[in-house]
């Protein structure tokens, strides 16, 4: 029986919709058939043997849009295997207070919704200073020397670990195949 996934996020600059599309591909040739969609699009998540859903922090907030498709499904994802990624540069820092804040981050927004998810991945991001306006650009460049990454602005940065990304959708989809308790193999 093949396992079907919702994979929804919001990305801004691209580099979730990166990660959804690595995630979706490592589903696909694992077997699952996986319907990807943006929050913005407001896909329902009835029907699927999981949901998968991704956000990109920005000024230190998940999306608008991300929180409001969790409240207007919450029935729905309270009763189906959830998992959920955040990006975000704070996650590119491999030291206590950076986990410490990704993981405040992440306390907000399941605090804020009420979601519940039985399995969350945080994952650096990149910074996309070609994709930026002039304001973005000179505020992300200000953060990213107080932080101590690349501020050549003339390219893209990305931090990215793609090998925790794939090792993520192994583990959500085994998630998702396992037997529930509600229905014993």
């Amino acid at each position: 029986m093949t396992t079907s996934v919702l994979l929804t996020y919001h990305s801004q600059e691209g580099q979730t919709a990166k990660i959804g599309d690595r995630i979706a591909s490592v589903l696909r040739n694992e077997g699952a058939t996986v319907t990807i969609a943006s929050t913005d699009d407001d896909p329902s998540p009835a029907g699927f043997d999981g949901v998968i859903l991704g956000d990109s922090i920005h000024l230190g907030r998940h999306s608008r849009s991300l929180r409001r498709w969790i409240t207007h499904h919450a029935d729905v994802l309270d009763a189906t295997p959830t998992a959920l990624f955040q990006v975000s540069l704070t996650s590119a820092h491999d030291d206590p207070q950076h986990d410490n804040e990704a993981h405040q981050l992440l306390g907000r927004l399941l605090d804020a919704t009420g979601l519940d998810p039985d399995l969350v991945g945080l994952f650096a991001g990149a910074l996309a200073y070609t994709r930026y306006g002039w304001l973005k650009r000179k505020l992300m460049t200000r953060i990213a020397a107080d932080q101590g990454d690349d501020t050549d602005t003339t390219r893209d940065h990305e931090y990215t670990d793609w090998a925790a990304v794939e090792d993520f959708a192994i583990d959500a989809l085994a998630h998702f195949r396992a037997p529930s308790s509600d229905n014993p193999a």
